[in-house]
């Protein structure tokens, strides 16, 4: 490539070569190597294009002196090797640009393309959305079902320890006395248990089962309230067989006139050895309170269809 120096002389000696009948269009034709030449640029990352240091600079009218007398002014002709380069810095932007609207015509294709797909292509992914919701939906049921069965078993037991003593004294409220006693007339519920209650906090597990209708020598004409030994975390540690006296009390809620009865466990009774089932057979008063006392309208044993009964467990033997 031609250094500028020598470009001038090379110009120099194309301008002893021109003929008088040469016309300007012909000589300029001629200077664009010049410009090529003598006019150089850089392009700067993130900018646009610009001249370098040296051509920022007019060019020099000494070098255009053998170019006088061609018809035209040194000033034009300066203008004219310069406009090469503002021509190359639109290019290049007009270049950014192009690339830019490819860029946004190969987003716009890959978009319409894919809503030119197949309806039942799109069908079938929609279907399979919705199956893929619909077994998430199953499997959140299932899950519900089983936290509400948790929670039910969890509410039963908080119930149970809300009620359950643990110094030998228990207090049983007996709600909806008239169903309960109807249920154990027919026999569809002959019995019903308490919730457990404990001697103490590591002693003998106990509840009590009531038949409202009577049970054995008391079987439709008494109130029959047994005790129930069960099976305890701490029985290894306790002595056997359970001897401890056993009072019930049917509380009187108006007049106070309450029905008592105490009894000791017999000792050969396989109701009061160590449980080796969840619970032992039932043992206590099988005539605790005759029906005709308990449903007189004038005693207090049953008020807003609840009774209460309590059971005292002597700590000494």
């Amino acid at each position: 490539m031609l250094g500028k120096g020598d470009a001038f002389k090379e110009t120099m000696s194309c301008n002893r070569m021109f003929s008088p009948g040469w016309s300007k269009e012909k000589i300029i034709e001629l200077l664009v190597p010049f410009d090529k030449v003598s006019l150089h640029y850089q392009q700067v990352p993130g900018k646009q294009v610009e001249e370098t240091a040296a051509l920022r600079q007019p060019v020099p009218l000494e070098g255009l002196q053998p170019f006088q007398g061609l018809g035209f002014s040194l000033d034009k002709l300066g203008e004219r090797l310069q406009s090469g380069l503002h021509m190359q810095q639109k290019v290049t932007e007009l270049e950014a640009r192009q690339k830019t609207l490819e860029n946004i015509v190969s987003v716009l294709s890959r978009e319409l393309g894919r809503r030119d797909k197949n309806p039942s292509d799109v069908l079938s992914d929609t279907m399979a959305k919705i199956l893929y919701l619909e077994e998430k939906v199953e499997q959140q049921e299932s899950l519900l079902t089983l936290k509400d069965v948790m929670i039910n078993s969890l509410a039963s037991r908080i119930h149970l320890l809300e009620q359950t003593s643990y110094d030998g004294r228990f207090l049983w409220k007996v709600q909806e006395v008239g169903l309960r006693t109807q249920e154990a007339q027919t026999g569809s519920r002959p019995a019903i248990y308490s919730p457990p209650f404990y001697t103490s906090r590591y002693g003998y597990k106990l509840c009590l089962k009531l038949f409202l209708n009577g049970d054995g020598t008391g079987a439709g004409s008494h109130l029959s309230l047994f005790l129930v030994l069960m099976k305890g975390e701490y029985d290894f540690q306790l002595t056997w067989p359970f001897r401890h006296k056993v009072t019930f009390t049917l509380l009187d809620q108006v007049k106070k006139h309450h029905v008592s009865t105490s009894f000791r466990p017999l000792e050969s009774s396989s109701s009061f050895q160590r449980p080796v089932s969840e619970t032992n057979v039932a043992s206590g008063l099988p005539e605790f309170c005759p029906l005709t006392l308990l449903h007189n309208l004038r005693t207090g044993y049953i008020c807003n269809d609840t009774l209460v009964i309590q059971a005292v467990i002597d700590p000494k033997v």
